[in-house]
């Protein structure tokens, strides 16, 4: 899955190693696109992000563009 360049890879399918990336950089906001879709459902692609910031040790708040 792919930025909304269709260029570079995605966070989806990536949630986790994602989620503990922006922990380190010390993110407080991410804003969650919807550039690349797959056809899969709203709470397919949102909810495993949503749940790998919960558990990244860091509190940021999730954003979500559909």
């Amino acid at each position: 899955f792919y930025t909304c360049s269709k260029q570079m890879p995605g966070s989806l399918g990536h949630e986790d190693q994602d989620a503990k990336t922006f922990a380190s950089w010390e993110v407080d906001y991410l804003k969650y696109d919807n550039c690349y879709n797959d056809g899969s459902s709203p709470q397919d692609r949102y909810n495993p992000m949503s749940k790998a910031l919960l558990n990244s040790g860091r509190t940021i708040f999730f954003s979500l563009c559909e």
